[in-house]
């Protein structure tokens, strides 16, 4: 968005956090940015306010922008996943949003159905995958030969993450390369993360692991096999095409939380709540250790049957959730609610 000429009054990096934990550090913040925001919006009266994911801070806000003396049209781009949280919530941005754009197409149904507005515009993540390498570039590129068997690892864009994931990702592989010999391994390291955060925990591990900064599709494409922490990284993965493992490890109390009083579905990956079944597997918590990644990984690499299965699947992700261009069409349902043309907007 500040590429494209965006002013930015707050910047989402400051108050970024994984779990509940988190809340009581950046609570105060949120605060103070909700307050600077709507009095920005009461000052200057906008058309619209387009509220983008982060759905505990927008919907809150979004509340509060409905009890402006002149209420602006609020618009949801990127809706949070009530099919799987808070199902309650998909009642509450029916009433409060005057359209939701949303990035799944079995989703404009749910509020839909509530009354609402909704409209399924094509997938971001899938859109931008449209200009991935090849795998025969993406080798070419890292110096791998098309011979080689690859293993990627891709532990997470938050330094939570990494510390969860990525130790047990490393002791995993040692128990596929003494089984494996020949074995080639990258490492993705998000573009978010302070430089050289995930490089500087491979020193000790023994085996030759490749960091690549900033460009996670090359390091999937490349790939035979990925491990990969929960999140969109898994869409993009079934998206390029490659067998995975998921990895799911946060903090205690997020997860008990998630587990026995949020979460209204059975599997934490995106590719296994399209595909409605454990179509790639899922280990969570006490599941992210060594020897579970080690099992899984084996058969995901080697296995040909568990690959054709998991190949089938991701054909059918990538026919639902490719072909639309996500924000022209985004664009055009906006200035439709505004009453304008999209190429005047």
């Amino acid at each position: 968005m500040a590429e494209a000429g965006v002013e930015l009054f707050h910047d989402i990096g400051d108050i970024s956090i994984v779990g509940f934990a988190g809340i009581p550090r950046v609570y105060p913040k949120l605060r103070r940015i909700k307050k600077n925001l709507l009095n920005k919006i009461s000052n200057q009266k906008p058309k619209a306010v387009i509220f983008v994911d982060y759905p505990g801070f927008n919907l809150s806000c979004a509340r509060s922008v409905r009890k402006l003396p002149q209420t602006p049209k609020c618009i949801y781009f990127i809706t949070p996943q009530v099919w799987a949280w808070w199902k309650g919530r998909a009642r509450t941005i029916a009433n409060d949003f005057d359209l939701a754009l949303n990035i799944f197409p079995f989703e404009p149904r749910i509020f839909n159905d509530l009354g609402g507005k909704a409209v399924f515009i094509g997938n971001p993540i899938a859109y931008e995958l449209r200009d991935a390498p090849s795998k025969e570039t993406a080798r070419r590129t890292l110096g791998i030969s098309m011979s080689d068997k690859v293993i990627s690892l891709l532990p997470g864009s938050r330094l939570k993450e990494i510390d969860s994931h990525v130790g047990a990702m490393i002791d995993a592989i040692k128990i596929i390369h003494s089984e494996t010999p020949g074995l080639r391994f990258l490492i993705s390291e998000a573009i978010s993360l302070p430089e050289g955060y995930v490089s500087n925990r491979l020193k000790l591990s023994g085996l030759e692991i490749r960091p690549v900064r900033g460009d996670s599709k090359k390091v999937i494409r490349a790939a035979d096999a990925v491990v990969v922490a929960s999140g969109t990284a898994s869409l993009e993965t079934a998206l390029l095409g490659v067998p995975m493992v998921v990895l799911y490890a946060a903090d205690i109390l997020s997860y008990t939380l998630v587990k026995y009083f949020l979460i209204r579905v059975d599997y934490v990956s995106l590719v296994n709540l399209l595909s409605g079944h454990e179509a790639v597997p899922e280990l969570c918590q006490n599941q992210v250790r060594a020897q579970p990644i080690a099992n899984a990984l084996r058969k995901v690499l080697l296995n040909d049957g568990v690959r054709a299965r998991q190949f089938s699947v991701f054909e059918r992700i990538q026919n639902a959730l490719e072909g639309m261009n996500p924000y022209a069409c985004a664009a055009a349902h906006i200035a439709a609610e505004l009453g304008f043309e999209a190429q005047d907007a």
